[in-house]
């Protein structure tokens, strides 16, 4: 005897495949907004490439661009001194 699929998810199921990724879309479109509007602001000729990338590459890029972000743009290279 055959098991039985079973049917469409309710509850708990139904939270998780619905609003968990809603979620996290949702955080990674507002941190690709800031990163964009920061980039943008520092005159960056990227600012369009940093905030795609940074909603497809996630924490990644999310940490990559807090680490270089004093050196992206204009506003970077003053606050080397110029190099």
């Amino acid at each position: 005897m055959s098991v039985p699929l079973q049917g469409v998810p309710v509850g708990p199921e139904l939270f998780v495949l619905l609003v968990v990724p809603v979620f996290f879309a949702l955080v990674a479109v507002v941190v690709s907004a800031l990163i964009y509007r920061d980039a943008k602001r520092r005159d960056s000729g990227h600012a369009i490439a940093w905030a795609v990338g940074a909603f497809f590459g996630g924490l990644i890029v999310w940490i990559l661009y807090f680490v270089v972000r004093d050196e992206v743009g204009r506003a970077g290279s003053a606050t080397r001194g110029g190099l």
